[in-house]
């Protein structure tokens, strides 16, 4: 149940990163704004993260784990009650920040806390178990995040985001038993941030996860709009597309989640490699089929599914003395790419060259495989 409620926890977290993702439409037309401006709204959320997660890991090192979790998670409870009443942009940009500034410290906690549950020797499958709540917020979250805002209005579809929230935190208090912070590795303050920072073991996984973010956020941010470009659906059927792929990243997540502590290099190549494949199946035959489009849209979220497990639980395998902090530098590398995607992606939209971005994305995927097919960060522990 305690994984449970975690799971719950990061179902919230990645709904509410990615409303504007889901609600694109209804936010740039509300808010008086383009749909780039909208984009921004996740650039701008990735770069508050990038910058304040090590510093604020670093500050709340002390904390017990529980209760980090649960004040992260009150505050998407309060940027969603914010933006829900946000009068124009500069208050929905205020409203981001709020859970910007937790989003980062709750990543890299609650990884090692599933870890500590289900014991070292599980990483990869404690760490699947709880972010099965990613992909049920690709399969749930954002598809009904996303037919609310059509129904009801986006304002309404942010309230029931903010009152999951708040259960998924009541969740936590419940079946989560306090979890004291263990003595630290040697190295305090600035000491251990510069050891996390500078750890040339994790620097392989760092560069990967920024690399293949990038590419995966500089068309995943437009999805709707790639749906309507190339798959040529609107409203419901935008819905039940990202139904569709929603369910195809979960499929993913039980898959790499099987197989990710044992074959972890095999596992990585599939979810680098696997992108390139689909972005470049998107870019070639999408133009002429909406139906090929769309399969390539649903098979796109099965590596992307697994992107998170794979990187994580790498980063906990090579850093078993200092999991929080290494998992903070993770988090700003994985931040980094988003926002970065999310700009890159706008960049292209706004000049009507959407198919730059998903070449892109392409380009990502493979620099990405070549990385980690020539890296030993992405080994077992037994192999040599």
């Amino acid at each position: 149940m305690a994984l449970v409620a975690l799971s719950a926890a990061c179902f919230t977290s990645v709904t509410s990163e990615n409303l504007p993702v889901a609600l694109l439409s209804e936010l740039a037309a509300d808010l008086g704004v383009t749909e780039s401006a909208i984009g921004l709204l996740v650039t701008g959320y990735a770069v508050v993260v990038a910058v304040s997660v090590v510093p604020l890991v670093a500050l709340t090192a002390r904390w017990d784990r529980r209760t980090t979790a649960l004040v992260t998670v009150a505050a998407i409870v309060l940027s969603n009650l914010l933006l829900a009443v946000a009068p124009g942009y500069g208050v929905a940009v205020v409203a981001r920040l709020v859970s910007a500034v937790g989003h980062g410290v709750f990543w890299s906690v609650v990884a090692p806390m599933a870890a500590r549950l289900l014991g070292p020797d599980r990483v990869g499958r404690a760490t699947a178990v709880v972010f099965a709540g990613n992909s049920l917020a690709f399969l749930v979250g954002l598809p009904l995040s996303s037919w609310l805002g059509a129904v009801v209005g986006w304002r309404s579809a942010v309230v029931a985001m903010a009152c999951v929230a708040a259960l998924a935190a009541v969740a936590i208090r419940v079946t989560v038993d306090p979890m004291p912070k263990r003595r630290p590795a040697p190295g305090r303050g600035s000491s251990a941030i510069r050891r996390a920072v500078t750890d040339r073991s994790l620097l392989p996984v760092d560069l990967v996860t920024v690399v293949v973010v990038t590419g995966h956020f500089a068309v995943f941010t437009y999805i709707t709009v790639v749906i309507a470009d190339y798959v040529h659906l609107t409203s419901t059927g935008t819905s039940v597309l990202l139904l569709a792929h929603g369910a195809a990243g979960l499929l993913g997540l039980v898959l790499f989640g099987r197989h990710v502590d044992g074959r972890p290099r095999a596992t990585a190549l599939t979810v680098t490699g696997g992108l390139a494949a689909c972005m470049l199946l998107l870019l070639v035959a999408g133009p002429a089929s909406g139906a090929v489009a769309g399969v390539a849209v649903v098979l796109w979220a099965v590596p992307s599914g697994g992107m998170a497990v794979v990187l994580q639980a790498a980063v906990l395998r090579a850093a078993t003395d200092r999991p929080d902090l290494a998992s903070a530098v993770y988090i700003v590398a994985f931040q980094v790419g988003i926002a970065l995607g999310a700009w890159v992606g706008g960049v292209f939209l706004d000049r009507h060259a959407l198919p730059a971005a998903v070449a892109v994305a392409a380009a990502c995927g493979l620099v990405s495989a070549v990385v980690v097919r020539r890296s030993a960060a992405f080994t077992a522990p037994s192999q040599p």
